[in-house]
């Protein structure tokens, strides 16, 4: 006859008792080192040893951490006195942190030079770059892009290789309109006596280049002809002086035509008495003196100087007094 006998056995291995649990590390890099956690189940905890390797050979019961960008594999083993050992892996992943680089910018006012910008920021302070650049120019009036150069977005790195370009913001160069007394417009009048020939104002600027300049006397109606004048009068012209890269500068100037005078010069005699005749037979001037007489004279015609004691006695001279002249009676 057979005795049975009841035999219990746990249907939990020892593995599962001790409960070895590894949790990696998954993050962007922030200056700080990062590290795994191991842990088994709280009544094994006390007869347990856990240590730690990143080749698989080398152990401590120091942890591993990690600060740079980049994987570290960790290994874990854990041994207790009655269960054994177990073993299990896991990685401590540091991604690189994402930079903004922003070019540089500028507004600056037209001054004939070129505007040029070669820097450039991130969005972390004092990161430095291998290969990059920002660059830009411009000279007249306008907007013009400052632009980045060896940059791969997601690929380029910071010199520790602890970051990651991932966004570029351009720059920009903007140049403004120098002021109207910048461009310096000047306008020379003209004043004159009537001489028969047209006439008319000057204008000068500083800056030719790009510059047109207009002219109107009535202010409305424009015209790069500068306008003119001949008879007695006087036109006010206005001026203005247009560049893209220039407000607009105005002045005036007048074109002013005088009656023309006439110069008669008498040389006569000293000590002798003489008179000088207009052409309406009145006396100029009458006496007894020496040297030269000038007179402008008001009217045109024959004027007549008369020393009785010369001869001849009478000398003429034709006066047309409605153009510029010197006119002279000598003996």
């Amino acid at each position: 006859m057979f005795c049975k006998t009841n035999v219990y056995v746990s249907t939990t291995d020892p593995e599962t008792l001790l409960g070895l649990t590894v949790t990696g590390y998954s993050g962007v890099y922030d200056g700080s080192s990062h590290t795994i956690t191991a842990t088994v189940n709280p009544d094994y905890q006390s007869t347990t040893t856990i240590h730690y390797s990143t080749n698989g050979t080398s152990w401590s019961t120091i942890k591993p951490t990690r600060t740079a960008a980049g994987t570290t594999t960790v290994y874990v083993r854990a041994t207790n006195t009655t269960l054994g050992t177990y073993s299990k892996e896991t990685s401590i992943v540091v991604s690189k942190a994402l930079v903004t680089l922003t070019a540089g910018s500028l507004t600056a006012t037209y001054n004939r030079s070129t505007q040029t910008v070669y820097t450039y920021s991130s969005s972390v302070p004092g990161l430095r770059f291998s290969g990059i650049s920002a660059s830009g120019s411009g000279k007249n009036v306008g907007t013009y892009p400052v632009t980045f150069s060896g940059v791969t977005l997601d690929v380029t790195t910071d010199t520790t290789g602890n970051y990651v370009v991932h966004t570029l913001v351009d720059g920009t160069i903007t140049i403004t309109k120098a002021s109207a007394q910048t461009l310096g417009l000047s306008v020379s009048s003209y004043n004159g006596n009537y001489d028969g020939y047209a006439h008319s104002v000057s204008a000068s600027v500083n800056d030719y280049t790009g510059t047109t300049i207009q002219y109107s006397t009535n202010g409305s109606s424009w015209s790069t002809t500068a306008p003119s004048r001949t008879n007695v009068g006087t036109t006010t012209v206005y001026v203005r002086a247009l560049n893209d890269n220039y407000e607009t500068a105005t002045a005036t100037g007048t074109i002013t035509i005088n009656e023309a005078h006439s110069t008669l010069i008498v040389n006569w005699f000293s000590g002798e008495y003489c008179s000088l005749f207009d052409p309406n037979g009145d006396a100029v001037f009458s006496a007894s003196t020496s040297g030269y007489w000038t007179g402008n004279p008001t009217m045109t015609g024959t004027y007549r100087a008369i020393c009785p004691q010369r001869d001849p006695m009478i000398r003429e001279v034709n006066v047309t007094s409605t153009t510029s002249g010197t006119f002279y009676i000598a003996w």
